[in-house]
């Protein structure tokens, strides 16, 4: 049995589907450093109306995004008792066949969308699950045998997780959002969950071009603009 789990997987899309599914590699030892960092990105300010017809300048959608970058060793000298993840016997040992199937499943573009892959990273009985782009891969051989072939390297790896209108920082009135509207919705209704108050719908219809708010068209989007705050 493994001692780790963690487990990095490639896929074509960011859609993460198993259709899309690369394949998977699964690290022999728990990762000697694993860090994060974690940041808001945000569009820049721009000018927009706001709910009662004023002009206001707010800040566009905002997300929290994690930087995960990991440091982990693979060992082919004997030293662990089974072998790194993409190594066969007719590799003679050298644990560069493991670096490549690394390389495919998270750096090299892929044939059919010549894009990099996107990838999972999962570890910890999914406690910790990233998804996102790989933004760098770093090795070096640092033990070989006689022959020169390399037996360990030592492996970085940085993840930028990808933005996801599901992880949004703010919830607040004074940011604008783009909700997609779904079965039961109406422009009064929408009023009433993000303003808290229903007398803004028809300031939402307006700003929305709606000729008609009484039956929204399911699937669409509608922007409800930022509230401006009275001092």
């Amino acid at each position: 049995m493994k001692i780790n789990s963690l487990e990095i997987t490639g896929y074509e899309s960011d859609s993460g589907g198993s259709m899309g599914e690369l394949g998977s590699y699964r690290l022999q030892l728990n990762p000697s450093d694993i860090s994060f960092e974690v940041g808001r990105t945000e569009q820049e300010s721009t000018e927009e109306v706001d709910a009662e017809g004023s002009s206001i300048t707010s800040r566009a959608i905002t997300f929290v995004r994690r930087r995960v970058q990991f440091k982990f060793t693979i060992d082919n000298t004997g030293a662990i008792p089974f072998e790194p993840d993409g190594v066969s016997s007719s590799d003679m040992g050298s644990v560069s066949s493991s670096i490549s199937k690394l390389e495919k499943l998270t750096v090299i573009p892929v044939e059919s969308t010549h894009r990099p892959p996107f990838v999972r990273v999962s570890w910890g009985m999914g406690k910790l699950t990233v998804f996102g782009n790989v933004e760098g891969f770093n090795y070096n051989y640092t033990f070989f045998n006689a022959d020169g072939i390399p037996l360990r390297a030592e492996v970085s790896i940085t993840v930028v997780e990808l933005e996801f209108e599901g992880k949004t920082l703010f919830q607040s009135p004074d940011i604008t959002k783009l909700p997609t509207v779904i079965e039961g919705d109406s422009i009064v209704s929408l009023s009433e969950k993000y303003y808290n108050n229903k007398k803004y719908f028809l300031k939402l219809a307006a700003v929305n071009n709606l000729s008609s708010f009484r039956r929204l068209k399911k699937g669409s989007s509608l922007e409800i603009p930022p509230i401006k705050k009275k001092n």
